[in-house]
């Protein structure tokens, strides 16, 4: 009889001579059944498969989303960061289009008297 290692799950294997004899075998299922060598497989196998130990089949650990491809990247680059947060960065009282006519039209509204009234001003105050 000699000892080997599986190469795949490093479990030593009991090979005997052609006289195989019975306490050999049942020297294998022993060294098979023990405790010791599942433990040392089942970290090997967690630690090449980058796996997590599953502990407890009824609570979620969270394994499934952990193992997804991560979307940021590319969410980032499917829509990059507006310009003009840049500009407002590099100089100060940058305005785009938008914002320029927004604040003409409320100037416009104001001077009519259909603005928005200032803060505390409003419908609910005059009731009172």
């Amino acid at each position: 009889r000699f000892l080997l290692f599986d190469s795949l799950t490093a479990v030593p294997i009991v090979r005997a001579s052609k006289m195989a004899s019975s306490s050999s075998s049942s020297a294998m299922k022993l060294l098979l059944r023990s405790d010791k060598p599942r433990r040392v497989i089942q970290a090997l196998r967690l630690d090449i498969f980058g796996e997590l130990p599953n502990l407890d089949n009824s609570r979620r650990s969270g394994t499934k989303i952990l193992k997804q491809a991560h979307t940021g990247p590319y969410l980032a680059r499917y829509y990059p960061d507006p310009i003009a947060n840049s500009a407002r960065k590099a100089t100060p009282g940058y305005k785009t289009e938008l914002e320029e006519r927004r604040e003409r039209k409320a100037l416009v509204m104001r001077r009519r008297g259909k603005g928005a009234p200032k803060k505390g001003a409003g419908k609910r105050q005059q009731r009172k």
